[in-house]
């Protein structure tokens, strides 16, 4: 928000947040909050970043109602807004990530191998990106440069695609301890392909057999695993991170020269070398 706000010239201070952006940013949050506490049901997820999680605390019954109170209280927030385009683009988060989950559920069976990395990136949009993408829209729509929108909206996706990327990257190469959560392939457990087990398969076809059954065959999850490390899954994904971001760092050209322009071109760093 200070970045968009900032003066030409470098005038600019926190305090020219306003109050629909400090909104905006609580609402996003919220979203985001809800949205693991229900990944957590989905995934029979019991850590979350080391800590325990609402359904392993409690039961997966109270993590549902307590993911749908969070939205519940979003979308309280959000009607406050008294703008409808903000409204229309913040409830398009909550579709998207509804969008996403029912897109994974059926993803195990696209029409064709070839088809397997396009669906995925969409999925990566809708239950990441989007809340990124739509929140740094909002923003840039309550700000004295509404023009910045589709860059804004622009950055926020490449940026959450790229976070999606190397989280789905580090499932392979992180160990349990720095994720906080179960790694090592928890994704191929779940029966998910993510971009390195898409990447591999180009490399070693019979992945695809093991894609397309959700890896439920004995074995498949542990030799998908193997092959994964023998292939350049892994350093493929990164590069495609590299390339999310780098289009992430075009797209603060039209903002304002500013220490928070700046700190949301680190961002990119910070996201391609996490280790959690």
């Amino acid at each position: 928000s200070s970045g968009i706000n900032a003066e030409y010239g470098g005038n600019h201070s926190a305090h020219s947040i306003s109050s629909n952006q400090r909104q905006i940013a609580l609402i996003s949050e919220l979203i985001h909050v809800a949205s693991l506490v229900h990944d957590d049901v989905l995934d029979s997820a019991y850590t979350r970043r080391s800590l325990v999680t609402v359904n392993a605390l409690y039961n997966e019954r109270v993590a549902i109602l307590a993911g749908d109170f969070i939205i519940a209280r979003a979308t309280s927030k959000l009607s406050q807004l008294g703008c409808p385009e903000t409204i229309t683009i913040l409830s398009s988060v909550i579709r998207d990530l509804i969008k996403g989950e029912i897109l994974q559920l059926h993803s195990s069976s696209p029409s064709s191998p070839a088809d397997m990395f396009g669906v995925y990136l969409e999925k990566t949009y809708l239950k990441t990106a989007s809340l990124i993408s739509h929140s740094c829209q909002a923003v840039a729509l309550n700000s004295s440069r509404p023009n910045l929108q589709k860059s804004a909206s622009s950055y926020g996706k490449n940026l959450g695609i790229a976070f999606q990327l190397v989280d789905d990257m580090l499932d392979f190469v992180a160990s349990s301890a720095d994720m906080g959560k179960a790694a090592s392939g928890s994704d191929l457990k779940l029966g998910l392909a993510t971009a390195p087990v898409l990447y591999a398969a180009r490399e070693f076809p019979q992945l695809n057999d093991m894609i397309l059954r959700g890896f439920s065959g004995e074995g498949d999850a542990e030799e998908a695993f193997h092959l994964v490390g023998r292939s350049e899954g892994v350093e493929l994904t990164r590069q495609l991170a590299e390339r999310y971001c780098a289009g992430a760092i075009r797209d603060l050209e039209d903002m304002p020269a500013c220490e928070e322009r700046d700190a949301l071109s680190s961002l990119c760093d910070l996201v391609l070398n996490r280790t959690n």
